[in-house]
């Protein structure tokens, strides 16, 4: 299986216009860490072109570290330590490097300060990238829907609004953004009489797919799995005004490789 892009996936990981968001939802069991090492390594193989700023990639992720990020890239050719190197790639550990013990009480930031310390990480970032040399900076955002829950906020009222402020703030920075969410129904939909975390994380996922450019919806086979298909991913575009949806299904296979094909085929 190749680790080349997909080609029917080419169109839409071209580097997006300025201001778009691009919004991935996975849910249990079909995951979007495929498609954004697509989106990552797409973007930082961006040709250089003479009187253009060339483009960089900032990663924060919330769920996974820099390891696992090197190990899928690499497994597409892509060296991050080299990108980083040319001031094209930097990566903010909101894993483990934003949420390690304080001094302060609980050994917990308090009073919303988790947010403020996030922001104030990833601007810092995007402020190296850009240092000394114009560019273009593409901001991805890995599970962001993790910091509904996991701020000082996470259980009561406005934790939504205040991660969406976040990051709607951080894209005045930058180029474009990219965000992974999950997506799944339970957390989308939540029941009858939702808890706030449940009502914090609908109102921000939804709010994200209603303000994308471009939503890339990952989900399982309705009819169950199947040994050459791992799942759907269907996209949902609006350029010029104009609507455009896509659907294929898509295999993940070992060492990186992935294959993206139509129905029939």
């Amino acid at each position: 299986m190749s680790t080349t892009t997909p080609h029917l996936l080419e169109p839409y990981l071209s580097l997006p216009r300025e201001t778009s968001l691009i919004v991935l939802s996975s849910i249990l069991g079909a995951s979007t860490n495929w498609l954004l090492a697509r989106y990552i390594h797409s973007y930082l193989k961006t040709p250089s072109v003479e009187g253009e700023p060339e483009v960089a990639v900032l990663l924060a992720s919330f769920l996974r570290d820099y390891p696992f990020f090197q190990q899928t890239l690499s497994k597409l050719s892509l060296d991050l330590d080299s990108e980083a190197r040319k001031g094209r790639f930097a990566f903010v550990d909101g894993l483990t490097g934003l949420f390690l013990p304080s001094q302060r009480s609980g050994g917990r930031l308090q009073d919303g300060d988790d947010l403020r310390v996030v922001q104030r990480q990833i601007g810092d970032a995007l402020a190296g990238l850009d240092a000394g040399r114009k560019r273009r900076v593409v901001l991805v955002l890995d599970q962001p829907d993790f910091l509904v829950a996991s701020t000082s906020a996470g259980g009561g009222e406005g934790a939504g609004i205040a991660v969406r402020d976040v990051i709607l703030d951080l894209r005045e920075k930058v180029h474009s953004c990219v965000v992974t969410v999950s997506a799944d129904d339970p957390l989308v939909h939540p029941p009858v009489a939702p808890t706030p975390l449940e009502t914090n994380h609908s109102w921000f996922v939804l709010s994200l797919l209603h303000e994308a450019d471009m939503l890339c919806a990952l989900r399982l086979l309705d009819t169950g799995t199947a040994k050459d298909v791992s799942g759907v991913v269907r996209i949902t575009s609006s350029r010029d005004g104009e609507t455009e949806d896509r659907e294929y299904l898509y295999k993940v296979g070992g060492h990186g490789g992935a294959k993206v094909f139509e129905r029939g085929q």
